[in-house]
This record gives C-alpha cells, sequence and structure tokens, in this order.
C-alpha cells in the first residue's frame, strides 16, 4: 500500500515536469479564420500558437494518455499588456479542464493539462477493461481587433465518461490599454435597454408570441426570466451571442446563436 501511494506520488511529481507545449510563430491563428480588423495607429499584436498533444508530452511517451489536441494564442510582443492578456487567457483556458471537484483553481494552462492526465491515468489504474479514453480538444483564434479590444474565440470539446462529452464556443474580450477582461457590463452601456431588445427577438425566432412562456417552450431560464447569454462579442459590423448547451435549453438543442448588426444595437455599446 505504502509503494502504491509513493508510486502515485512519484507519477502525480513527473506529470508537473513533463508538460510541454510545440510552438509555431505567426501572426495570426488561420489566415481562413473569420477575424475581423479595424486599421488603427496602436500596436497590433503578433501572435504564436502554442499546442499541447500526445505527441509534444514525455509523459505519454510512458503512459496511458488521453486524446488531446489543444492550440491557443500566445502574444510574442515585448509589453506588459500582452503578457497580461496571456496570463488571462491561459487562465480561462484552464478552467476548461476544471471539474466542480477540483478545489483549485490554476492559472496555467499546463497545470490544466496535468490534472486531466491524472484523472485519466487514476481512471485507467481503477477500470483497467474500460474501453472508454478521455478527449481533451481547445481551438482558439482571433475573432476581432482594433485599437481598443482584443476578442478571442475558443472552440472546446471535453469528454471524460458517460454518454457524450460536452462541447462549447467561449468569447473573451481584453482592453488593449491595459491588458484587462472587458466583461459584458462594460461592453454594455444599457444591459437592461439590450436585454429587452434582445428578448424580443428570441421571442421572435423561437416562440413567435409576446407574453408566453420561455420554459414551457423547451427552455431552461431561471423563473422562466429571459437572460442574456454569458458570452457576448462585439466586432466591427457585428454582436455575437452565443448560448452554449445547458445554458438555455438541452444539450440535445446544442448552442443558441445570435448575430445582430452592429447599426442595429450601436445605442447600447460602449464602442
Amino acid at each position: 500500500m505504502i509503494m502504491k501511494k509513493f508510486s502515485l506520488l512519484s507519477l502525480c511529481f513527473l506529470l508537473i515536469l513533463s508538460v510541454g507545449c510545440k510552438e509555431e510563430n505567426k501572426t495570426t491563428t488561420n489566415e481562413n479564420a473569420p477575424i475581423e480588423q479595424e486599421n488603427s495607429n496602436s500596436t497590433t499584436f503578433n501572435y504564436s500558437i502554442k499546442n499541447i498533444s500526445k505527441s509534444t508530452l514525455a509523459t505519454c511517451k510512458r503512459n496511458p494518455c488521453p486524446q488531446m489536441d489543444i492550440k491557443y494564442l500566445y502574444i510574442t510582443n515585448d509589453s506588459n499588456v500582452g503578457e497580461k492578456i496571456n496570463k488571462a487567457n491561459e487562465e480561462n483556458l484552464s478552467s476548461i479542464v476544471q471539474t466542480p471537484n477540483d478545489s483549485i483553481s490554476y492559472k496555467k494552462i499546463d497545470d490544466g493539462v496535468n490534472k486531466f492526465i491524472e484523472d485519466y491515468i487514476s481512471f485507467k489504474n481503477e477500470f483497467p477493461e474500460s474501453p472508454a479514453v478521455y478527449e481533451l480538444k481547445i481551438d482558439q483564434e482571433q475573432l476581432f481587433e482594433n485599437n481598443q479590444t482584443l476578442v478571442y474565440s475558443t472552440t472546446f470539446y471535453t469528454y471524460t465518461g458517460g454518454a457524450h462529452g460536452y462541447g462549447a464556443k467561449l468569447y473573451h474580450t481584453y482592453d488593449k490599454n491595459t491588458g484587462e477582461i472587458v466583461t459584458n457590463e462594460k461592453l454594455l452601456k444599457n444591459k437592461n435597454a439590450f436585454k429587452a431588445y434582445a428578448e424580443g427577438m428570441f421571442r421572435k425566432k423561437f416562440i413567435q408570441t409576446e407574453n408566453e412562456s420561455l420554459n414551457k417552450n423547451g427552455f431552461f431560464f431561471e423563473n422562466d426570466e429571459f437572460k442574456l447569454a454569458e458570452n457576448i462579442a462585439v466586432t466591427k459590423d457585428s454582436l455575437y451571442m452565443i448560448y452554449n448547451a445547458y445554458e438555455a435549453a438541452s444539450y440535445a438543442e446544442g448552442d443558441i446563436k445570435f448575430s445582430f448588426p452592429k447599426e442595429d444595437v450601436e445605442a447600447w455599446l460602449n464602442q
């Protein structure tokens, strides 16, 4: 029993030491990505694409590993703002692999990946005959950049057993002058007015009536009250809003996407 505990501790230590990244230097994530950019005199960030997969990890050459394909953006400009955005981005990415039982919030993607691998090895040790293989896929791209803000779009999928995994898309907006995350409260200068407008458009698309119950039509809004999606992104010409699975409807319904022409919502925006 003592030897088993010692082996597990040694394995955890090796995992922490062995996570590595393969890096590609590029100024954009993908030349076909839907990037919108406004011309400005401010600094335009340069990026590398960092990649984590089974082939980049030494521990996966010695141990069973989950299926992993992680690609994320890393600002290469030598600036305090760029460094601050990189740190915030890694923390956001790490939250993707954090389970409700985790007592630690990870600051670095390497730490989150290490824990994901550790959980998988523990699972395989406990259930060696199980054919289930954990999966972790993350793909990130720059959605928009102007002289004030930078918007990342992150698509991910995780599977840790059960009937199905979970996938979602996340938007994060950063202030290019401070490196701070721009919350929805800062994006919208009159959130209640925009909420009323968005609810009207939501009902028009899905319910067709003004006062009918949302939840009786298959939605999951708390107290049957419309709520704005957490994921909102503002670009040059549009405002995007996504309810991921379980946020407003069942998993079977998938994500619910909205795109508003910016000119229609500009009165409620701070940019």
